[in-house]
C-alpha cells in the first residue's frame, strides 16, 4: 500500500513538473517571436551578465584558456555560476542572444518544481499534499512579473530555482526518505544540500544569505536545547584566558591585525599611493590587502585544522561534515582570489545603496506591496488572497517538516530584509518570493482540509491551479514590466550597431564612444557578429563636469588607442542620459569635439538612426600598421 501510494505521488510530481516545463516553452516561444525587444535599456545589467557568458563560451569554442580564466576572475561583485550556465548553453545551441534567457528559464522551471515538491511534502495526508502544490503551482506560474524575469537574462529567477533547491535538500536531509536511511544515504543528502547551496552563494550572494538565515532559524528552532547548551559549552572552552592569550600571542594573529590597521588606516586617509622602484603605486581602496589579511588567517585556521581534525571531524557528525567540506571549505577558498571578499561584504552590505542610505520602513512596505500587488500578482485580489492563505499557513508552521518550516522563515526574513535594505526596486522579490507562494499553498490545504469535504479538495484545488495557470496567455500588465524592468516597446538597442558590424568583420579591437555613456552592449553584440575575441575599447568617462573635460579625456583616449577601428554614437536627442554619472549631452558633447579635432582617425562611413536621434560614424586609423 506505501509503495502504492510513493508511486501515485511520484507520478502526481512528474505530472506538476512536466506542467512547468511546457509553461516555460511557450514562454521561450513568445519571447523569442521578437527577440531583440528584449534589448532595450542600453544601461541595464541584462547586457553585462550576457557579455560575461558569452565571452566564456567563445573562449572555450576558441581554445583560450587564457581569456576564459581571465573573464572568470573578473567575476568579483556577480558570481560566476549563471555565466558558466549561459556558456554551457551556448556552447550547444550556438552562439546566439535567443537563447540568453535559457537559464533564466532553467530557474523559473526549477522554481517551480521544487516549490511543489516542498509544498506537497508538508502534509502527511497525500490529497492535502497535492492540493497544497497545485495552488503553490499555481501562484508560481501566473506571476505576470516572474514570468517577464524567466524571459530575461538577469540573475532572479536562476537564483530562485537554486534557492528553493537548497531548501528542498534540507527537508529531504532532515527527513530522509524511507524507512531508515543508512549512514550513507544521509551523508549524500546532506552534501546534495551542501552543493546546492555553494551553487546559490555562486549565483549571487544577498540570495544565499537569506536562505542560509532562514535554514538557521528553523534549525535553531528545531534543536534540542540540551544540544545548544552542548555547543555553547564547548565554544567557551574557546575564551578561557589561557587560550586567549595563546591565539593572541599567535604570530599569524599579530601579522593579520597589523595588515587590518593598515587597511582602516587607508580607508580613514582616503586615496594613498607609495612609491616603488621608482613608480607610483596605489594603495586605495585596498582590496588586495584585505585579501592577504584573510589569507593569512586562512594559513593559521587550515594549521590549526590539520593538527585538530581527528576531534572535530567526530563532532560535527554526519551534517556539520557535509556542510563544512562541501560548502564552507568553498566559499572560504574562494575568498583567496583578488578582491573576492572585498567586492562581497560590500555588495552584500548597506552600502551598496544608489539611494540616500536612510532607513525608510513604510516606504519600502509601500513600494513592495505595489510590487508584488500590481506587479508578481495576477491582480490585487489575487495578492490580498495570497497573503491570507500564507497567513494560515503561518499560523500553523509548527505543523509542517523542516523543509516546510523554512520556506516559511525565507518568507519573513526576505520580506525584512527586501525592507530593512536602503536600496528598494521590486524585482528584489523574486529570489524568494516563491516561498510565499508555497505558504499560501499550505494555508490553501488547510483551509480545504478544514471547510471542504474530502472527495472535493483535489477537484477544487485543481481548478484554482488551472484558473491561476491559465493566466500565462495573458499579456503582463504595464506594472509587471515596470517591476521586473523588462522593456515593454521601443527600438531595440542592437540596432545602434547593427549598420556597422559588417566593418567590424576581421578586426581585433574597436574604439567604442558614445554621448551618452557606456555599457556592455557594444562589446557582446561585435563579438557575436565574429564569434571571436573582438576587444572593444571603451572611453570609460564617469562622473564628467564639463564639455571641456569630456573632450580632454577623449582626445587622450583616441592618442593612446590602437584599434584600427573607432566606432563613434552621437545621440544630441537621445533618452539614455544619465546626468548622476555626468552624461549628459551639454557635456558629453566634447567627445565628438575631440574626435573632430583629431587627426589619427578618419571619418569612412556614416549612418543616421532617426528612431534614437543619433548618427552613428565609423573611422579608421591612418597607417594602422605603423
Amino acid at each position: 500500500m506505501v509503495k502504492g501510494r510513493d508511486a501515485t505521488g511520484r507520478l502526481t510530481e512528474v505530472g506538476l513538473a512536466a506542467i512547468a516545463v511546457a509553461a516555460a516553452v511557450v514562454l521561450f516561444a513568445g519571447a523569442n517571436a521578437d527577440p531583440d525587444q528584449l534589448w532595450h535599456g542600453y544601461y541595464h545589467d541584462r547586457n553585462g551578465h550576457y557579455a560575461f557568458g558569452q565571452s566564456l563560451a567563445l573562449a572555450v569554442r576558441t581554445i583560450d584558456p587564457v581569456w576564459f580564466v581571465d573573464d572568470l576572475l573578473k567575476a568579483q561583485v556577480w558570481p560566476p555560476v549563471h555565466g558558466l550556465v549561459l556558456a554551457a548553453v551556448l556552447l550547444i545551441g550556438g552562439i546566439d542572444h535567443r537563447l540568453g534567457i535559457v537559464p533564466s528559464l532553467t530557474g523559473w522551471v526549477l522554481t517551480s518544481v521544487f516549490a511543489t515538491l516542498i509544498a506537497r511534502r508538508m502534509f502527511r495526508d497525500r490529497d492535502l499534499g497535492t492540493a497544497a502544490a497545485i495552488i503553490a503551482l499555481g501562484f508560481t506560474i501566473a506571476s505576470p512579473a516572474f514570468r517577464l524575469l524567466a524571459c530575461d537574462v538577469m540573475l532572479e529567477c536562476l537564483g530562485a530555482g537554486l534557492s528553493a533547491g537548497a531548501l528542498w535538500a534540507y527537508g529531504r536531509a532532515m527527513a530522509p526518505s524511507g524507512l531508515a536511511a543508512t549512514p550513507a544515504q544521509t551523508a549524500s543528502h546532506w552534501r546534495q544540500f551542501a552543493l546546492l547551496l555553494t551553487a546559490l552563494f555562486f549565483e549571487k550572494g544577498n540570495y544565499w544569505g537569506l536562505v542560509v538565515a532562514a535554514i538557521g532559524i528553523t534549525h535553531a528552532c528545531n534543536s534540542d536545547r540540551a544540544h545548544w547548551l552542548a555547543a555553547l559549552r564547548a565554544g567557551a572552552q574557546w575564551f578561557e584566558p589561557a587560550k586567549v592569550v595563546r591565539v593572541l600571542r599567535d604570530p599569524f594573529v599579530i601579522l593579520a591585525a597589523l595588515m587590518f590597521g593598515v587597511v582602516v588606516y587607508v580607508y580613514h586617509r582616503g586615496p594613498t599611493a607609495i612609491v616603488l622602484l621608482g613608480r607610483p603605486v596605489s594603495l586605495y581602496k585596498p582590496d588586495n590587502l584585505i585579501t592577504a589579511t584573510y589569507a593569512v588567517l586562512f594559513i593559521r585556521f587550515a594549521l590549526t585544522w590539520r593538527d585538530s581534525r581527528h576531534v572535530w571531524d567526530p563532532a560535527l557528525g554526519i551534517a556539520g561534515r557535509a556542510v563544512l567540506y562541501w560548502h564552507l571549505a568553498p566559499i572560504a577558498v574562494s575568498f583567496l582570489l583578488p578582491r573576492r571578499l572585498s567586492a562581497f561584504i560590500w555588495f552584500v552590505g548597506p552600502a551598496n545603496s544608489s539611494g540616500s542610505g536612510g532607513l525608510d520602513l513604510l516606504g519600502g512596505l509601500l513600494l513592495y506591496w505595489h510590487a508584488f500587488a500590481e506587479g508578481f500578482s495576477v491582480n490585487s485580489w489575487a495578492a490580498a488572497v495570497a497573503l491570507v492563505l500564507f497567513g494560515v499557513g503561518l499560523a500553523q508552521v509548527r505543523r509542517f517538516p523542516a523543509g516546510g518550516q523554512a520556506a516559511i522563515a525565507l518568507a519573513l526574513v526576505g520580506i525584512a530584509g527586501v525592507v530593512i535594505h536602503p536600496q528598494h526596486q521590486g524585482r528584489f522579490l523574486a529570489s524568494w518570493l516563491f516561498a510565499v507562494w508555497i505558504g499560501a499553498g499550505a494555508g490553501g490545504a488547510i483551509v480545504l482540509e478544514r471547510l471542504v469535504p474530502r472527495r472535493a479538495r483535489l477537484p477544487l484545488a485543481g481548478a484554482l491551479g488551472l484558473a491561476m495557470a491559465a493566466t500565462l496567455w495573458r499579456q503582463p500588465p504595464p506594472a509587471a514590466y515596470a517591476t521586473a524592468i523588462h522593456p515593454l516597446s521601443g527600438p531595440s538597442d542592437i540596432d545602434l550597431l547593427r549598420p556597422l558590424l559588417p566593418a567590424l568583420r576581421g578586426v581585433r579591437s574597436a574604439g567604442f564612444a558614445a554621448t551618452f555613456g557606456e555599457s556592455e552592449l557594444a562589446s557582446w553584440v561585435a563579438q557575436e557578429n565574429c564569434r571571436c575575441k573582438l576587444k572593444i575599447e571603451k572611453t570609460r568617462m564617469t562622473g564628467l563636469a564639463s564639455r571641456q573635460e569630456a573632450r580632454t579625456l577623449m582626445a587622450a583616449r583616441v592618442a593612446a588607442s590602437q584599434a584600427p577601428l573607432y566606432i563613434l554614437i552621437d545621440a544630441p536627442g537621445s533618452p539614455y542620459e544619465l546626468p548622476e554619472l555626468g552624461w549628459t549631452y551639454a557635456r558629453t558633447a566634447g567627445i565628438v569635439d575631440a574626435m573632430a579635432a583629431q587627426d589619427r582617425y578618419i571619418r569612412v562611413a556614416t549612418h543616421a538612426l532617426p528612431r534614437f536621434g543619433a548618427e552613428v560614424s565609423l573611422w579608421r586609423r591612418r597607417n594602422p600598421g605603423g
